[in-house]
């Protein structure tokens, strides 16, 4: 008897150090499992200020102002600079070159929409966090209609009608995630056969109401040899004569 209780305590004794890394182990995932709760929770600390910006509101406004009035002057000024030298070759003219780069409305208009339009944003999200007392997509909306006034400095229809695309594009997206839409696979080839349908319906029956630009891509499209204005015109002309002699 004392031969196999001792025989029993041997093997405990054997299994002991193999338990102790295990729990060694287990406790040491415990407490890092415990630092990242902690971390967690450190990060989510919430300190009542709706606008989550390191800085205050106006410095952080002014910042977006002026980052957004150099990368935007800066843009624009330095395309208009190196074309001037590379393709209009006015480095022979330096007063030139700086009135119609560096001085030009442009390159300015350009610089003020990009800040107005970031900074202009900014400012009035966050007067409206602060009058309204909370953040949802209502001060999103007012934010972004009264930043849009930002245009003024810098007309483009191009950017416009682009912004407009995207603004439906979303749109869309949003019915579809609430259910209000539904997605088709083919959808944007269907979309893109009815746009070139209103389109060449317009280049052909009212080239007036179509743009220049356009006009002269599709004369591109079709060759130097055909003159597509000629053309259309032609068939304007043989369906109204022939809609006059059915009458």
């Amino acid at each position: 008897m004392n031969n196999s209780s001792s025989g029993e305590g041997e093997i405990k004794q054997e299994q002991q150090p193999e338990q102790q890394p295990e729990q060694q182990n287990v406790e040491i995932k415990d407490n890092e499992l415990k630092v990242e709760d902690l971390t967690k929770e450190i990060n989510n600390v919430d300190d009542g200020r709706l606008c989550k910006h390191k800085d205050n509101c106006i410095i952080s406004v002014l910042k977006t102002l002026g980052r957004g009035f150099i990368i935007g002057y800066g843009l624009r000024a330095s395309l208009a600079l190196v074309t001037g030298i590379v393709m209009r070759r006015l480095y022979k003219n330096p007063r030139k070159l700086i009135d119609q780069s560096i001085l030009h409305k442009d390159p300015i208009g350009f610089g003020l929409f990009l800040a107005f339009y970031t900074g202009g944003y900014k400012a009035v999200l966050c007067l409206l966090r602060n009058i309204r007392k909370k953040d949802d997509g209502i001060n999103a909306a007012i934010a972004g209609f009264i930043s849009g006034g930002a245009m003024a400095f810098s007309k483009s229809t191009e950017m416009a009608l682009y912004l407009f695309a995207r603004a439906l594009e979303s749109l869309f997206n949003a019915g579809v995630k609430r259910g209000y839409l539904k997605s088709y696979k083919h959808g944007d080839s269907l979309l893109f056969c009815l746009c070139t349908a209103i389109l060449f319906h317009a280049f052909v029956w009212e080239p007036n109401s179509v743009r220049p630009s356009y006009l002269k891509f599709l004369s591109k499209v079709a060759g130097s040899k055909r003159d597509l204005g000629k053309i259309t015109s032609v068939i304007r002309e043989m369906y109204y004569q022939q809609k006059a002699l059915t009458h």
